[in-house]
Order: structure tokens, then C-alpha cells, then sequence
């Protein structure tokens, strides 16, 4: 996967230590509380929980992660979200994305989609991706819906009802 893609409204960027703080700061309660996470983490906790990331990523260890983006929004330069994508079988879903909620509703989430599985997809012989996505996150079902996901089931993950949905290479690609 590239150390960069830039794209018109975003640029996703591989994560990297300078960029712990900022993440966390834009890692709002609100953007937490509609994933099911705790709605505060300390700064600490933050910058722990990446630094394990990072370390696994450059250092080939067996992490669940295949790919982990911070998101910039190329106008104001400021990162807005992340998209991290996992191995095949994780038990959180193989895509994980997020972004803050001052961004929602410009289309920067389906460029994130778009530029993020685009790449993947090209650098990876695989025929599909899944995500979870809670049954109460109505917003981000939509989005991901419009992109092109489809529903294959629903299930319990980390105490939330969730859904299951997928999309291929040949809707990504094509």
C-alpha cells in the first residue's frame, strides 16, 4: 500500500508518531460514542494504542493490521479521521473507519472509501472486504450503502448490534 494517496478533497497519509496528538484531539467523544467505544480516553492511552500499531506495521510482526491511514482534509491540512484495514477474518471487521464530525456530509467519507480501497484492492489479491457497522449508526450504513456495500447479515460484536456488510473488488475497481 502507498505511503500516500492523494485524492481531491482528502489525503490519506500511513500513520506515523507525529501525528498521535492530533489524532487524538479529533478523536471526539462523539465520533467515539457512535463507534461503541468509551466516550473519553486519555491522550496517553491514545498515543499507547498507536504506537503498538506503528511498531507492529513497520516491523512485519503478525498484526492484525494491514494498512492503517490517518485522514487529511486537503483544505484546511488538518487530519479528520483514520481508515485502518485489517487482515481477512479479523473479528472486527476487515475496514475500520472514521471521521469527525465537523467533516460529515461533504463527501470527503466516500473519498476516503474510494482512494482507501482502491489502493487495497490493486496491492492485494483478495475478492472482498467486510466491515461492521452498528445497527444504530444509521449515517454511516448510508454511506457506506451509496458506496456500494451490501448487507450480508447481522451479529454481535463487542457487545453492539451490528451489521455485516461487504463490497467486492469488481464494484471498487470498476
Amino acid at each position: 500500500m502507498p505511503e500516500e494517496i492523494v485524492g481531491q478533497k482528502i489525503t490519506l497519509k500511513l500513520l506515523e508518531s507525529k501525528y498521535f496528538d492530533e489524532y487524538h484531539g479529533m478523536f471526539s467523544s462523539t465520533v467515539r460514542i457512535i463507534l461503541g467505544l468509551p466516550e473519553t480516553a486519555t491522550l496517553e492511552e491514545t498515543r499507547d494504542f498507536l504506537s503498538k500499531t506503528v511498531e507492529a506495521l513497520n516491523n512485519g510482526e503478525n498484526s492484525k493490521y494491514k494498512a492503517f491511514y490517518c485522514v487529511f482534509d486537503n483544505l484546511d491540512g488538518k487530519l479528520i479521521g483514520a481508515l485502518d484495514i485489517r487482515e481477512p477474518g479479523c473479528k472486527d471487521g476487515q475496514l475500520g473507519t472514521w471521521i469527525n464530525e465537523n467533516y460529515w456530509g461533504s463527501g470527503r467519507y466516500q473519498e476516503v472509501l474510494n482512494l482507501g480501497l482502491k489502493a487495497y484492492f490493486r496491492s492485494n489479491d483478495i475478492d472482498t472486504i467486510n466491515a461492521y457497522v452498528r445497527v444504530a449508526n444509521i449515517r454511516s450504513l448510508k454511506a457506506h450503502q451509496k458506496y456500494g456495500f451490501e448487507i450480508v447479515g447481522e451479529l454481535e460484536v463487542n457487545c453492539n448490534d451490528c451489521y455485516e456488510i461487504v463490497i467486492t473488488r469488481d464494484k471498487v475497481l470498476n
